[in-house]
């Protein structure tokens, strides 16, 4: 391995995201060569792994150290990123379509991915939205040309858009695995952007790009603020509408769509999303329309102003997650959940693919509670869990860490823990979650 151990502490000094950071590394040289490697090892493998990599590195912290080392090691993340990759510079919006640069990124098994990256406005003393804008099926060049004029023409600046091309006709699907791990990069790079906020990040897309971005939400629901498929429709099955609690999701498709049933299986999401409202209310913000009249052509224009008016809430305190495969993928967290090891077997259990977890943290009482169900993958039939392990990452935001936690599993209390800061905890959730605002100085790992 390089030894880059004293560019590691300059970028300390030059890219820490506060000017709190001090002269004097908190970590052990020790540790920040382990870090580095851990980093590396968790980019390099980001395809094969399907679970939470713990580090080697236990060192207990003060927990007046906690938001110094939250710094210190975010900027030995954005070192070890940098090395790789960074977002290119965005072409800001002009007039002639000929003048945007389009750029490439290699995928694995699978053909590039074209992109356009565009910036609509100029920055000013806030931080951008990004919007990830996904095309409809059909000539690919001829759509990402739509697309990106689409783009220019939706009032939402200042904003950035990454608009991608789908890499091939033959397999086009926005949710496939090759182009998931492109969402993910797109995800940590914005993330590590200095000018794009990391609670305004959104999806959406028309027709094929409507499908996309309503499973890509449902998917990745704990890293976008808001999400606008449109003129789609997807089985719920494909998108499980729980995931979207503390997201803004709006559905626009005509009325008279009846194409693949869109305008019925739009209506699904509506009455779904209708009911969780009424269950929880203010959690599951969403405006679905049936635009009267109208076809598989809509009035695109209404989504992203919508869209832009909503913040994401990374550290919720209530988490609905039902953790689903995407062509066969399972993510290996969801918020501050972290996933150990698999709880399903779809080799000893085929008929369940999929597992509902519930989870309250309640900071007034200290107490955490869990629970969880096996699913069918139409979510028509549950069984009880028989394996996997968890970890739940915590903060001072979700309950106090000077006390001991209580744990409700499934009804039944099981005991209370102290739960100890380590340097491990921190290192392990930025290189989960590669998140800003998910930095946790400790975790409780659980048994199900």
């Amino acid at each position: 391995m390089k030894n880059y151990t004293s560019k590691i502490f300059k970028v300390i000094f030059l890219i820490g995201i506060g000017p709190s950071i001090q002269a004097q590394s908190l970590l052990h040289k020790n540790d920040l060569m382990k870090m580095e490697t851990y980093f590396d090892a968790r980019l390099a493998n980001v395809a094969a792994e399907d679970s939470l990599v713990p580090t080697s590195i236990n060192t207990k912290i003060k927990a007046t150290d906690i938001t110094a080392l939250q710094q210190e090691i975010w900027a030995v993340w954005n070192s070890v990123n940098s090395r790789r990759e960074t977002l290119p510079l965005p072409t800001q919006a002009v007039r002639g379509l000929q003048d945007y640069k389009l750029h490439q990124w290699e995928l694995v098994n699978e053909n590039p991915l074209p992109y356009y990256y565009i910036q609509k406005g100029s920055i000013g003393h806030t931080k951008l939205p990004l919007f990830l804008n996904l095309h409809g099926s059909g000539p690919k060049e001829m759509e990402l040309k739509a697309t990106l004029a689409w783009s220019l023409r939706y009032r939402d600046s200042p904003s950035r858009y990454f608009i991608p091309q789908i890499p091939n006709e033959r397999r086009y699907r926005w949710w496939l695995k090759p182009v998931q791990l492109a969402w993910e990069k797109l995800l940590r790079l914005a993330m590590l952007d200095q000018q794009i906020d990391p609670n305004a990040l959104y999806v959406m897309g028309i027709s094929e790009g409507g499908y996309g971005s309503q499973r890509l939400a449902a998917f990745y629901a704990d890293y976008f603020a808001g999400a606008g498929p449109m003129a789609g429709g997807e089985p719920l099955k494909n998108a499980p509408p729980e995931n979207f609690k503390h997201l803004a999701f709006s559905f626009q498709t005509g009325a008279n769509d009846t194409g693949f049933g869109r305008n019925k299986l739009t209506l699904s999401a509506k009455n779904a999303l209708d009911s969780l409202e009424h269950l929880f209310p203010g959690d599951f913000v969403h405006n679905i329309v049936l635009q009267e009249g109208r076809g598989h052509g809509i009035d695109y224009t209404l989504t992203s102003p919508w869209l832009v008016q909503y913040k994401r809430k990374p550290n919720p305190r209530y988490v609905n997650w039902i953790w689903f495969p995407m062509d066969g993928r399972y993510r290996k967290g969801f918020y501050n959940i972290a996933i150990e090891q698999s709880p399903v077997s779809l080799k000893d259990n085929p008929q369940y693919d999929r597992v509902r977890f519930d989870i309250d943290m309640d900071k007034a009482t200290n107490t955490i509670t869990i629970k969880t169900k096996l699913l069918n993958p139409d979510m028509t039939a549950q069984q009880a869990l028989k394996k996997g392990k968890i970890a739940i990452f915590v903060n001072n935001e979700l309950i106090d860490l000077s006390k001991k936690v209580t744990i409700i599993y499934n009804d039944k209390n099981i005991g209370q823990q102290k739960i100890v800061p380590t340097v491990s905890a921190l290192v392990e959730s930025v290189a989960l979650f590669a998140d800003p605002n998910r930095i946790y100085p400790a975790k409780i790992q659980l048994a199900l």
